[in-house]
């Protein structure tokens, strides 16, 4: 068979998968499923912004967050939605098959936001292990905690992937851009980095949790500030919570999934490994849930604030022992 005759089967091929509906439906479902996650997550910020009574670490680390989820989810939109729109505009069979070089940059991007989003857990976690270790001394000899940070769960990830896709074949034909699984230059080492994302992110579990439980304890001797900052742990733990366990569980069960499906891809056709890929990648969902619980965190923290500022006017009917310190706090951070 002639070279000519070999893109021309392959186009031929490419196209019976890209315009199946077990294909072009799960691309709907990204496709919204990236709208819906970019309209939250605007609508949050319009709504109550990132006005979080956090510390300033815990805060723009949320915010890093945030931004991670807000451009993959750009990201699949447009890749999914592209996808969805050749499929059913295509004029030859080709128009369905993309070079490596064409996709890299979508895929690059993905890939990196998906691995921020651990990294950035990573962090917080991190962050609220030395609010915990170091209660009085935190509120304000930290500040530039939050930066380093920051620096180091956006490198982080974009060294994870540069490492995963630096000997990519920039001709390797691709059905979908952001496909790795069946690729033959970059699968084995994003499956490499998978692993570590699952070890990472059970990592990171346990530790909130330990982390929850140590600041639930009542301390009966120390200072105030020791247990004002344990209450503001909580608070915080109790917010960022639940981000972490929807990621483990949602982003764990993906990848084991995938291990699986990977690990008898030779027993399956090359359309159905494909079927399947593509119905198992639910990133996109992880992301919409993501922006979800950011909406009800912003809010309820947008509510709090709204209580202690409200406590602070003199008009609240009641104040508990740590409402009447917060007020003391905040004329000292305004201060500071």
């Amino acid at each position: 068979m002639s070279h000519a005759s070999m893109v021309i089967s392959a186009c031929a091929f490419n196209r019976s998968i890209a315009t199946h509906i077990l294909y072009i439906v799960p691309e709907i479902m990204c496709s919204l499923s990236g709208i819906l996650s970019v309209a939250i997550i605007v609508y949050s910020f319009f709504l109550y912004g990132f006005r979080l009574l956090f510390h300033y670490n815990a805060k723009i680390l949320m915010i890093l967050l945030t931004i991670f989820i807000l451009i993959f989810s750009l990201d699949i939109v447009y890749v999914c939605t592209r996808q969805i729109y050749l499929a059913f505009s295509y004029e030859n069979d080709c128009d369905l098959v993309f070079e490596t070089a064409s996709c890299s940059i979508f895929r690059r991007i993905a890939l990196t936001c998906f691995v921020g989003v651990t990294t950035t857990q990573f962090c917080q976690m991190f962050e609220r292990l030395i609010a915990t270790v170091a209660k009085e001394k935190y509120e304000f000899q930290t500040q530039w905690l939050g930066g380093l940070l920051v620096f180091f769960s956006i490198l982080s990830a974009i060294l994870a992937i540069e490492w995963t896709l630096w000997n990519e074949d920039p001709l390797e034909p691709m059905t979908h851009c952001l496909v790795y699984s069946t690729s033959a230059s970059i699968g084995e080492r994003m499956y490499i980095v998978f692993l570590g994302i699952l070890v990472v992110d059970i990592f990171i579990l346990a530790v909130f949790l330990a982390l929850y439980q140590n600041n639930k304890r009542k301390i009966l001797s120390s200072g105030l500030n020791k247990k004002y900052q344990q209450h503001e742990n909580l608070v915080v733990l109790r917010a960022l919570f639940p981000m972490v366990l929807l990621n483990t569980v949602f982003v764990s069960a993906y990848i084991l999934i995938a291990m699986v499906v990977r690990a008898f891809r030779d027993s399956l056709s090359l359309t159905n490994y494909k079927f399947i890929a593509i119905n198992t990648f639910i990133f996109p969902y992880v992301s919409l849930l993501l922006s979800m619980t950011i909406l009800v965190t912003t809010r309820n923290e947008f509510q709090r604030r709204q209580l202690r500022e409200l406590n602070q006017n003199g008009k609240g009917v009641s104040q508990t022992y740590f409402n009447l310190y917060q007020r003391q706090w905040s004329v000292i951070s305004e201060r500071k």
